[in-house]
């Protein structure tokens, strides 16, 4: 792959770096809108709200963990091509100050803290269809 293919790649790709960021802000503000409006009605039709909101928040933590896979295969990726002598990826992993040539994976706080955001994600989606007590 030349470096401007590589290039390419990897700008076409910011599309789904911008849609796991929207996705991973406006999910949250959904399923608490969607809570609050569902406040009135009785427990099962909360509980299927809160069903398709838990099924929206997996979904969730599959695309985040999806979009790191990609996002550091294509580290990785670039750092090969620097190893092979192309002098756009060696100063890209020059200036970032990543390791040339070898495979880069997340590191494990980053794969901890993805676990922490679903657990609190399922959570506190229960805890707003179930649990909350909406009135003032």
């Amino acid at each position: 792959m030349s470096d401007i293919e590589l290039l390419g790649f990897m700008t076409g790709n910011r599309q789904l770096f911008v849609s796991w960021f929207l996705v991973g802000t406006l999910m949250p503000i959904g399923v608490i809108f969607a809570a609050y409006m569902f406040r009135g009605f009785d427990i099962q039709y909360r509980g299927a709200a809160m069903v398709s909101a838990l099924i929206g928040v997996l979904m969730l933590a599959f695309f985040t963990n999806q979009t790191q896979t990609v996002f550091f295969s294509q580290l990785s990726s670039l750092s090969q091509m620097a190893a092979a002598g192309s002098e756009v990826a060696k100063n890209a992993m020059t200036l970032t100050g990543l390791p040339v040539g070898q495979t880069i994976s997340p590191p494990a706080w980053l794969v901890g803290l993805s676990i922490v955001q679903i657990l609190i994600n399922l959570v506190l989606t229960v805890y707003l269809f179930v649990i909350a007590k909406w009135e003032k």
